[in-house]
């Protein structure tokens, strides 16, 4: 019923209620929006392209080559510098040996411009194949990849990791999976966030902990801090246009980096899948959406000292 009611409604109210989740048209939006977070709050960001499931080699090339433009243009930026992608859009389902060599075209140029590159997770068919190509090429390119707590194998996916020192985004997962190899309740996913953060960081790697909700991001927290983890070793994640300035604001000043998923489009027809399905997970965008709106109208009238969100160091 959730996701007949979300694509019933028209692109251009989702595009309205959503659009604070996307940065724009173009690489130079994005740039723009990377830019500002980190000169005004010194948040980072990961710079995305909207866009996957290609299936002719054409179209892959001009993905590969608008990544290439992108690369160049932040090599002239002072932000820290990271981007993602999808197998999808590299040709995976034309071909994985090509796939890959798409991958590695990107990860040279990228590693030239000393900008970092996080393989992203989609849905249960590609978790295979993303995990065993990001193993393959780990072992010559420095880069990361994505682990999704919804799904049932994702303990036995860290395990697997055994021997590489990797960097995991860890985030539940926008994609509706069956029960049958998912969890289909988020406090489910939410204790599993808390679980493998330390699972990941017992094994030595780092650990970029994606989620909105305060009270795991405390709870992941205390695991870390009662760990002594370096806060080098960890990341707090967030999607932009999403109104969680505080906590954001009290983990930097903590030591801890900061960083939002800035996604660009090149047409906005892309945007409107990626706002859908990100509504079909999470209906609250919405709310959340009117409130990014409002909040920019009136901020200058709400401004209020408030009780930190997470507790004092032990």
């Amino acid at each position: 019923m959730k996701d007949f009611l979300v694509n019933l409604l028209p692109s251009f109210l989702v595009k309205f209620f959503a659009r604070a989740y996307v940065s724009g048209v173009g690489i130079d939006c994005a740039i723009k929006k990377a830019r500002k977070l980190w000169i005004k709050n010194k948040i980072a960001s990961t710079i995305d392209m909207l866009g996957e499931e290609v299936t002719n080699a054409e179209d892959v090339e001009k993905i590969v080559q608008l990544y290439f433009d992108l690369i160049n243009k932040l090599a002239n930026e002072d932000f820290p510098k990271h981007i993602s992608l999808k197998l999808t859009s590299l040709g995976v389902d034309i071909d994985k040996t090509y796939c890959i060599n798409n991958l590695k075209r990107i990860l040279e140029k990228a590693k030239q411009g000393e900008i970092f590159v996080t393989l992203d997770m989609e849905n249960s068919n590609y978790t295979s194949v993303t995990l065993e190509i990001y193993k393959n090429l780990k072992k010559n390119y420095e880069f990361g990849t994505v682990l999704q707590t919804r799904l049932f194998r994702t303990k036995d996916d860290i395990i697997g990791l055994e021997g590489l020192q990797t960097r995991i985004r860890l985030c539940i997962g926008v994609y509706i999976e069956d029960e049958s190899i998912a969890y289909n309740k988020k406090k489910d996913m939410k204790e599993k966030l808390v679980e493998y953060t330390t699972l990941l960081l017992e094994n030595n790697h780092q650990v970029d902990i994606a989620t909105h909700d305060h009270k795991y991001i405390i709870r992941a927290l205390q695991e870390i801090e009662k760990r002594k983890v370096d806060p080098s070793q960890v990341e707090f994640q967030f999607l932009l246009g999403v109104p969680r300035v505080r906590i954001q604001k009290e983990l930097i000043e903590r030591g801890y980096l900061v960083r939002l998923y800035v996604p660009f489009t090149i047409e906005w027809k892309y945007a409107i899948s990626y706002l859908r399905r990100r509504l079909i997970e999470n209906p609250s965008m919405l709310y959340l959406g009117g409130l990014d709106f409002l909040g920019r109208i009136f901020q200058p009238l709400t401004k209020q000292r408030r009780r930190p969100i997470l507790p004092p160091r032990k």
